[in-house]
């Protein structure tokens, strides 16, 4: 098979995955759908290399740094500071995710498992990533399936769960959240000041952007050497997006700035389901049991550290467990989710807008705190127990 034509088969399974998803308004995850696919293709005869003849899984060392680094840009930290409920939420929720997982789930199916489980059900495709990468170091790849089927089923648990208790929160604060109708629910900030200030235009363009998350995250394997990756490259490098970005190095969404953000996400992509190829169904059968009850403890887990630190700190125990899941689909998952629910329950314009208001931006941060920023630590911390 050449080149060209894999990368074809490739991608046009993840337009599949994408028009699915689109059309059942992301009830349906995309990355399922493709995974379904795949699996099928290799089982009736596309050849198991198809991912490594595309060529991407060649460039796979180069976009996580890049990805990871990116990340750090998305948010500044007075929006964070502005939810920090829901970022502490957040955080609790995979404290939640990982203490169930690492005694329970270990207990039964051993820590490679709990690991394998832990790191994709804390976030997203990055933090299941480094899950993968460790199962292959420790010379039990066929748990990189393991990882692969926790990302991809998440979302069919994570998004109904968030729907549902943000139904319910809304109709209880209904009366609290009308009152305030007529508010724009996405307010726009003025540009905050940095200690760097912006390139001048003609020098702001998509190499010069390149070049600076290039040069960050080369830093961050570096450094990640120096330590002999007892701290993992990809908990650096989001440090280094954060401060980047905090003091203007770093444009925000940068590589969303520069045309190549989808790019280095096709390249992710490659790396997940490359592993697809060793999924025999005799394999599969054998993670059910595994899947169940990882999925049962996680959300087990983060329900009730997200109730508990949603208690704390004044948030209704509905709208705590909800910012929690976001650990389960992120971003766009969130966004998508609070849109539903929006015009679900509204009547009219104003209302929706109410609404929005209200369930938004803390859906936004929860979101950021697991999948963004806390599922990458977390996933680096985790791993580090094989």
């Amino acid at each position: 098979m050449s080149q060209m034509l894999a990368f074809l088969i490739f991608v046009a399974a993840l337009a599949v995955g994408e028009i699915v998803s689109s059309l059942t308004r992301a009830r349906v995850p995309s990355l399922l759908v493709a995974m379904v696919i795949f699996l099928i293709g290799f089982w009736v005869g596309l050849p198991k290399n198809l991912v490594e003849t595309s060529g991407l899984l060649a460039l796979a060392g180069l976009a996580t740094p890049m990805i990871v680094t990116h990340m750090g840009t998305l948010m500044s930290l007075k929006q964070v500071a502005q939810q920090w409920k829901s970022f502490v939420i957040g955080i609790g929720a995979l404290v939640g995710v990982g203490v169930l997982l690492l005694t329970i789930l270990n207990a039964i199916y051993g820590m490679p498992i709990a690991v394998a489980a832990a790191c994709p059900i804390s976030g997203g495709i990055v933090a299941a990533l480094i899950g993968m990468d460790t199962m292959k170091a420790i010379g039990q790849p066929q748990l990189q399936v393991l990882v692969a089927l926790f990302l991809v089923l998440q979302g069919l648990i994570g998004m109904p769960l968030a729907s549902n208790l943000l139904k319910k929160d809304v109709q209880k604060n209904w009366d609290k959240i009308m009152s305030k109708k007529g508010e724009i629910a996405e307010k726009e900030s003025k540009p905050e000041k940095k200690l760097i200030p912006p390139l001048p235009e003609k020098f702001r363009n998509p190499f010069v952007m390149l070049a600076k998350v290039a040069l960050l995250g080369w830093l961050a394997t570096l450094v990640a050497g120096l330590t002999h990756n007892a701290v993992n490259s990809s908990v650096v490098a989001i440090v280094f997006g954060l401060i980047a970005y905090y003091f203007g190095f770093l444009e925000d969404d940068v590589l969303t700035k520069t045309g190549t953000f989808n790019f280095f996400m096709l390249i992710l992509l490659g790396s997940v389901m490359g592993s697809m190829g060793q999924a025999t169904p005799q394999l599969i059968l054998s993670f059910i049991g595994p899947i169940i009850l990882g999925f049962a403890l996680g959300t087990v887990g983060m329900a009730v550290m997200s109730w508990l630190v949603g208690k704390l700190v004044g948030i209704s125990a509905g709208m705590a467990i909800a910012v929690g899941s976001t650990c389960l689909y992120g971003f766009p998952g969130n966004y998508l989710v609070v849109q539903e629910v929006a015009r679900a329950m509204s009547k009219d314009e104003d209302e929706r807008k109410a609404i929005l208001n209200y369930i938004l931006p803390p859906m936004i941060v929860g979101g950021y705190a697991t999948v963004t920023i806390g599922s990458v630590i977390f996933a680096g911390v985790v791993v580090r127990f094989l």
